[in-house]
Parts: structure tokens; C-alpha cells; sequence
């Protein structure tokens, strides 16, 4: 069954996420848009170095990482891929 398969885990996302840890997907919707993009770039290049090989980072609708540097692969709108 797939419920048995996630886990869920919270973080203070102004705090590094343990190395141990590796994600096959982030969902951070309606976050960051109340960062600045130094914070915002951070934040993101943080949930990079976090994610498993061809793991999936998705933000909210209001959100996208346009104008910020960071070395994601755009999928679709809200969706970003390592």
C-alpha cells in the first residue's frame, strides 16, 4: 500500500536539512513567496542537495523559481526535477 511506503518529515526551512536525509519528492507550496529571493535561492539549492537522483521539488501556483539561480530542471508549471 503507499501509505506505508511515505514518510513525512518537518524542517525549519531557515535550517540546513541533515545530509542523511534524502527526499524522492519536496512539496513546498505557498512558502516561499513570503521569502526574499536570497532566502528563496537558499531554500531551493538546499531542497536540491536534499533530493534523491531525478527527484521532484513542487511549489505552489503563486510560486516559481524564475529569476532565481539554482540548477533545477523546469517539468511544468510548479514542478521542478533534479
Amino acid at each position: 500500500e503507499i501509505r506505508e511506503m511515505v514518510k513525512f518529515k518537518r524542517f525549519n526551512l531557515m535550517e540546513e536539512i541533515p545530509s542523511s536525509v534524502f527526499f524522492d519528492v519536496i512539496f513546498c507550496r505557498n512558502v516561499m513567496i513570503y521569502f526574499d529571493k536570497q532566502t528563496q535561492e537558499g531554500l531551493v539549492n538546499r531542497f536540491y542537495h536534499s533530493l534523491k537522483r531525478e527527484g521532484y521539488l513542487f511549489v505552489g501556483h503563486s510560486e516559481s523559481l524564475t529569476g532565481l539561480t539554482h540548477p533545477f530542471k523546469y517539468v511544468g508549471p510548479g514542478v521542478y526535477v533534479k
